[in-house]
């Protein structure tokens, strides 16, 4: 034990005035004569040892009583200070508030993020006056990497708000102890207040930074259940007015008891245009399906909505599409025009149809080029239509009977298979990967059932080098159908003719979505949305003059800033930063963006104070808050002194003053019996007994009774 003040232990001088007051005012006894004491009944007295031993009870309790206020007074403290724990001086504080969504559940005290600032509070009360601080949020935005004083501190703490944010809590601990080593504090102290919600606590990767002291405050808010809406997809390979367009959404349900009949809303626009409703079981999904058709021309805006409370920022899901012009197709003809492609869009209201014999010159105008039969190209063709690839271009490459090794160059400088020695066999395709985009929604189930192509010869396409997810597969394993990726394009392989002659494919069902997929899909389409906090480079349909005139990013209300615009190949890209907060549907010039809160706080689970105190344990440098409800300011005060013991010494004390009184009250009692009335002689009070008549006419006997001073 220690004490803080160790000058007042000399007042346990004062013991001896007790002893003192003890010594000298011991218990007298004298004569006091009757006339008669045959008669006298027998008198209730304390005997003299009793006396002695509760005069001597009496000096040990007031003795107790004045060390015991003594010792309380030089605060006496259990344990030694912990190393680098200072809380005066030059000490640097980092305070980590966690105000992402889920801290807006309920606690007993208000909303998780009110007690956490609360907390913040208490942390700065506990240090001196000349300490410095940093508090960082969810959003470590690079305006809160300053040091504040304690007045500074309470005006940023009152001023956060609830943020769509959700951080690693190891990213949010590295942040704070690459800023605190770049103080010269002797003692470096990081706090991290948060919900400990499982999906962001990544306890086990908490750096191990000697120089700084974690402390953890785990806050514990009111169980919830939660319904949301975790993913959407558009299921359309090209979107144009008047086309139909289904929505999939997936909503989950994180509580613990089933859902049932729970509405789903989609609104286009603004306006209300489909509606369902899902059932959902305890810690399970289900998938719904919204159809609509596009009225315009031009961007739609949609959000999907469900109804849930209390946790609300994850209910709704914005996405936006852009309906624009008919896709325009080339087929570059080595022979004759293959009369199925002239079938299949030569009037279609979708796709702009042209054939040619040659490469034109405004190719980048298609998005959907055929090679149907071409033997052989010039090396400026062959440069000219790699570089359409690689900037985006879609190529279906259909090889004559003879001399297609010609295309080799074109197809390896497209990382494609190539075309290897021609078999004049007749084989049928045996499989197909109906995983691929171009059979998207195209099977319901199994495809067994489909009518496979039979072919009369093909080439055997060699891949040794190149990067190929075979489409369709022959009955001897080779390939006659495969899709290579090729920078920002892509590159469908046939390995042979479309020709009656040597193939029936063109007369099957399984052509016309084959080929006709491949045109739709050949326009990129923009993500239907993007989420918050991410940091991808986002690709932009438009072109911007970044210098001139610097767009602005608006939703239309409150928020407008100039983003970060770059140019990656031939494309431009926005770089987010950090900068938007708020869900919601933004425009970028002439173009729409849609972005959404991430869903990684939708899961309700929380780790306990033990299991993060577990989490921790055995390393020095971390310590877990035992009661974040009470106030932390003492405890984080006995970490740096020890714990103090001056209460239960000011108890001690309490108690000996009572027992004392109780004492002196028992030995009043014991002196008054029966038949006794309280006298007095000629030195002070006595004890003796009430005389009668025969008493008073007595022989004059005498007898000795107790005296007791006042």
């Amino acid at each position: 034990m220690m004490f803080t003040y160790p000058a007042f232990l000399w007042g346990l001088l004062a013991v001896l005035i007790p002893v003192a007051v003890h010594l000298f005012n011991l218990r007298r006894y004298r004569k006091v004569y009757f006339s008669n004491v045959e008669r006298l009944s027998e008198l209730q007295s304390e005997s003299r040892r009793q006396n002695s031993l509760r005069q001597w009870l009496v000096l040990a309790a007031r003795v107790v009583a004045v060390a015991a206020l003594v010792v309380a007074f030089a605060r006496p403290v259990a344990g030694r200070p912990t190393a680098g724990t200072e809380m005066e001086g030059n000490v640097a504080v980092s305070i980590y508030i966690d105000n992402s969504f889920s801290m807006e559940s309920a606690s007993g005290d208000g909303s998780l993020l009110d007690l956490a600032r609360q907390k913040a509070l208490e942390v700065a009360s506990a240090y001196g006056r000349g300490v410095q601080y940093q508090l960082l949020t969810s959003e470590m935005d690079g305006s809160e990497m300053r040091w504040l004083n304690r007045d500074e501190l309470a005006e940023a703490v009152e001023s956060i708000e609830p943020s769509a944010a959700a951080p690693l809590l190891s990213t949010v601990a590295t942040r704070q102890s690459d800023f605190l080593r770049q103080s010269r504090a002797s003692a470096r102290h990081a706090y991290l207040i948060s919900d400990f919600q499982q999906s962001t606590a990544d306890l086990a990767a908490l750096p191990d930074d000697s120089t700084v002291r974690y402390t953890l405050v785990p806050l514990t808010g009111i169980e919830a259940d939660n319904i949301y809406i975790d993913t959407l997809t558009l299921d359309a390979p090209a979107y144009f007015a008047g086309g139909a367009v289904a929505v999939a959404v997936t909503v989950r349900n994180s509580g613990n008891r089933d859902a049932e009949k729970v509405p789903l809303k989609l609104y286009l626009d603004g306006r209300e245009r489909a509606m369902t409703t899902v059932d959902l079981a305890a810690h399970a999904e289900a998938t719904a399906t919204l159809r609509f058709s596009i009225d315009h021309a031009g961007w739609t805006d949609g959000m999907v909505t469900v109804e849930d409370y209390p946790v609300t920022f994850d209910d709704s899901y914005h996405f936006s599409l852009t309906a624009g012009e008919r896709i325009k197709m080339l087929e570059i003809d080595g022979r004759t025009p293959n009369s199925a492609l002239q079938k299949l869009f030569g009037h279609d209201t979708t796709v702009v149809y042209r054939c040619e014999r040659h490469l034109p010159p405004t190719l980048a105008e298609y998005s959907f080029a055929v090679l149907n039969e071409v033997a052989s190209l010039t090396s400026g063709e062959e440069q000219q239509l790699a570089a359409w690839v690689r900037e985006g271009g879609s190529l279906m490459v259909v090889p004559p009977a003879t001399g297609g090794e010609g295309l080799n160059t074109l197809l390896g400088s497209l990382q494609a298979p190539q075309l290897g020695q021609w078999n004049r066999q007749t084989l049928r395709a045996t499989s197909i990967d109906d995983g691929s985009s171009l059979y998207r929604s195209v099977f319901a189930g199994k495809n067994d059932d489909v009518e496979m192509p039979i072919v009369q010869g093909h080439y055997t396409l060699m891949a040794q080098t190149a990067i190929k997810q075979s489409i369709i597969a022959l009955a001897d394993g080779s390939d006659m159908l495969t899709m290579s990726p090729s920078g920002e394009g892509k590159v469908y392989l046939f390995a042979l003719p479309l020709s009656d002659e040597w193939s029936d494919f063109a007369s099957q069902a399984l052509f016309v979505p084959t080929v006709y997929n491949m045109a739709l899909y050949s326009r990129p389409q923009a993500p239907a949305s993007y989420t918050l906090g991410g940091s991808e480079p986002i690709v932009l349909q438009g072109r911007y003059d970044t210098e001139q005139q610097p767009p602005q990013l608006s939703d239309g209300a409150e928020t407008s800033i100039t983003p970060d615009l770059r140019r990656m190949g031939n494309r431009q890209v926005m770089v987010p930063h950090g900068e938007l907060s708020k869900a919601g549907i933004y425009r970028l010039g002439d173009e729409h963006l849609a972005f959404n809160y991430p869903r990684r706080e939708s899961e309700l689970r929380y780790y306990s104070r033990e299991e993060v105190a577990a989490a921790v344990a055995g390393r020095e440098n971390y310590n877990v808050v035992h009661n974040s409800r009470k106030p932390i300011a003492d405890e984080l005060r006995a970490r740096d002194k020890g714990h103090p013991l001056w209460r239960l010494f000011v108890l001690l004390a309490l108690a000996a003053l009572a027992v004392e009184t109780i004492l002196l009250k028992m030995r009043s009692i014991s002196a008054v019996g029966p038949g006794m009335v309280r006298g007095w002689s000629e030195d002070g009070p006595g004890m003796v007994r009430e005389k009668t008549d025969e008493q008073r006419r007595g022989d004059g006997a005498a007898t000795e009774y107790p005296e007791w001073k006042k």
